[in-house]
């Protein structure tokens, strides 16, 4: 059952559009501690980082660092943040094991979610707070500088239900290069030197549920984030003893605080629909101050950034069977973001402020009607005012055929936006490190929102007798006002097309009771009209290079692929091993030294589940990751992952 693809639950077979299920099981299995490995289970999704706790989630490739075209969830709430319209993945103020199961819509879902779901979905549901009764506590060690603690307590309770989570995660990043990528020169370690990528979080999230009748529910939640990033690039000065950056953003911490409170209310009415209503403020602080070579001269007075970021948001939804074959879930939404931001630049005796506030409303409804037993029209649609007072209306309308209760055909076809972000409505006038601060005396005049046309055609099969499930997805999806830098007005601008086709597929196999295998496999293909990538200034490539010269192509993979096996053994062992493929690509927004050649990758998970006295139950794990030892390296080229391994210790009681 899914719920996120209409705000209707339904079985997968009967959703509108494509969807891949991340369930507790598996999140165990794959032996991840970072929540954006987990969506390398999802086909056709890249998963890359820019920094060591800075990562890139994006499907069909990535067309920068900041991948913009997917919402993000968690429990409803957006986490999808200006300025930049991405997600602040390190200062999320859950951790792996507060997540309960993961739905990833694949494809554009504005007609649920609105814009800035053009290229999909991914919502993310943390554990009920009734979960547990009683406390727990896990420590994690091993390589890299792994070392991660954390403790839970939880109560279930006639009327309340309560669960808390604190926790200290704590790693090194990626290794150091040391033999120069995609046969460039020695001298290009120097430049590539990004070893300053360690990442220590402190947080704390709490979920109660009160339930005082039958027909009432209350959801409180607050979280808070501690975080500390180190960033910056730096080689080292020939004429001096002093490290540099060639760049100006030298190796420095950056500092990020978050924290959330969400309210909910859910009331089961009469007629067998229901009733919720939502509201949720989120509020991101993150400042930076380093010593700056910027110019061909050191500044030992530090450049100083701080930037702050808020969302307020309110939802109403209301569900109504109008009968026994037709569903109905309409609502509206309004949401408030704020920016500001500070810097102070020695070199030029300058002190910058910046404030920026939007806000935009939704209208949006989606019909389910079961025409016949074996076909069943979902229709939705979303209507915006958006950040920049345009409007939008998003149609999705998708026809489920069951050509037999196991054997289901769907067809589908929607339409969708990307609001443009803060920082492209109002460039930056300084980003020497990693804050973008935007900037209110430039701005992009006339720039719209991106739109994408989608058209699917799905199968999911079920064949009992074999234990075995099938989700096949071909699609088309074409770009166009996408937005790009121009090299000439040095302002954002429309005029980016791009088309993407594929084929994805999802095959899950029981392999006993206690055993369990699933395969992801994608083929896709991306083409753009080079000439307005022309025109942004962006480079090409040279005839050597094994990608073509279509830039939105090359930063797609062609081919992906992951698999994942569990299984349980005697004496309460039990085993998981990941395979994960991913063909080879150019970032967009990276140069020809940081070409990423065919990436494979090997896991293994090995846990004991074990008994002590007094009650107390607990449970050990070793985890190795890259195991083929592939040394392969991410989003930038000085980005080396190696083999590495941590243990884990649980104890329930």
């Amino acid at each position: 059952m899914v719920l996120s693809a209409s705000r209707l639950s339904q079985p997968l077979s009967e959703a509108p559009n494509a969807m891949t299920v991340i369930d507790r099981k598996m999140i165990v299995a794959s032996g991840f501690r970072t929540i954006p490995d987990l969506f390398k289970l999802v086909p056709g999704m890249y998963v890359s980082y820019y920094k060591g706790s800075q990562a890139i989630v994006s499907y069909h490739g990535s067309t920068d660092q900041y991948a913009r075209r997917m919402q993000v969830m968690i429990d409803g709430r957006s986490v999808y943040m200006p300025p930049v319209n991405t997600v602040n993945w390190a200062d999320l103020p859950i951790t792996v094991d507060d997540i309960e199961r993961i739905e990833v819509i694949r494809g554009p879902a504005a007609a649920s979610h609105g814009a800035n779901s053009t290229q999909g979905v991914i919502s993310i549901t943390t554990r009920d707070a009734g979960v547990m009764d009683g406390k727990s506590v896990t420590y994690t060690h091993g390589d890299k500088g792994i070392n991660d603690v954390s403790t839970r307590i939880g109560h279930r309770g006639e009327q309340l239900d309560y669960r808390m989570t604190l926790a200290y995660t704590a790693d090194n990043g990626y290794d150091n290069l040391t033999v120069p990528p995609n046969h460039f020169p020695v001298s290009a370690i120097a430049l590539l030197n990004n070893s300053n990528d360690s990442n220590q979080a402190r947080l704390l999230n709490y979920r109660a549920d009160y339930h005082p009748n039958a027909v009432d529910r209350y959801d409180i939640q607050f979280g808070f984030n501690h975080d500390v990033q180190g960033v910056g690039f730096s080689d080292r000065n020939p004429n001096s003893s002093f490290p540099r950056s060639t760049n100006g953003n030298m190796f420095h911490d950056l500092i990020g605080n978050s924290d959330f409170v969400q309210l909910g209310w859910i009331r089961q009415l009469a007629d067998e629909g229901e009733l919720s209503l939502r509201y949720s403020h989120t509020r991101e602080d993150q400042h930076e101050a380093f010593p700056a070579y910027l110019g061909g001269v050191f500044y030992a007075g530090p450049l100083v950034q701080s930037l702050q970021t808020r969302r307020d948001e309110i939802e109403l939804q209301h569900t109504l069977p109008l009968s026994a074959v037709n569903r109905l879930v309409y609502g509206a939404a309004y949401q408030a973001d704020g920016v500001g931001g500070q810097g102070f630049i020695p070199p030029l005796s300058k002190f910058y402020t910046s404030s920026l506030n939007t806000n935009q409303y939704r209208l949006f409804g989606h019909d389910e009607w079961r025409i016949t037993q074996s076909l069943l029209l979902n229709a939705g649609t979303m209507f915006e005012r958006d950040a920049l007072a345009q409007q939008h209306s998003s149609p999705h309308v998708a026809l489920n055929y069951h050509v037999t209760p196991q054997q289901t055909l769907r067809m589908g076809v929607s339409v969708a936006y990307r609001t443009p972000s803060m920082v492209e409505t109002n460039y930056p006038s300084m980003q020497p490190g990693a804050l973008f601060i935007p900037n209110q005396t430039v701005n992009s005049p006339g720039l719209q929102s991106e739109k994408m046309l989608s058209h699917e055609i799905g199968y999911i099969g079920e064949f009992p007798d074999w234990a075995t499930s099938l989700d096949l997805r071909l699609f088309s999806d074409q770009l166009s006002n996408g937005i790009y830098l121009s090299s000439t007005s040095k302002t954002f601008v429309n005029g980016m097309a791009g088309t993407y086709q594929g084929f994805e597929a999802t095959v899950k196999h029981e392999l006993s009771k206690d055993g369990s295998l699933t395969v992801n496999f994608a083929h896709e293909l991306a083409a753009s009209n080079g000439a307005a990538l022309a025109a942004a200034g962006q480079r090409t490539f040279v005839s050597s290079n094994p990608l073509n010269s279509d830039i939105l192509s090359a930063s797609m993979p062609k081919n992906s692929a992951s698999l994942l096996f569990s299984q349980a053994l005697p004496h309460d062992y039990s085993f998981s091993a990941s395979w994960y493929y991913q063909g080879a690509m150019q970032p967009f927004d990276r140069g020809l030294i940081d070409y990423q050649p065919i990436q494979r990758r090997l896991d293994a998970r090995l846990a004991r589940a074990f008994n002590l006295a007094g009650g107390v139950k607990g449970s050990v794990a070793l985890v190795l990751q890259d195991l083929l030892d592939q040394n392969y390296t991410e989003y930038i080229a000085s980005n080396l992952f190696n083999r590495r391994g941590y243990v884990s210790l649980t104890l329930n009681w």
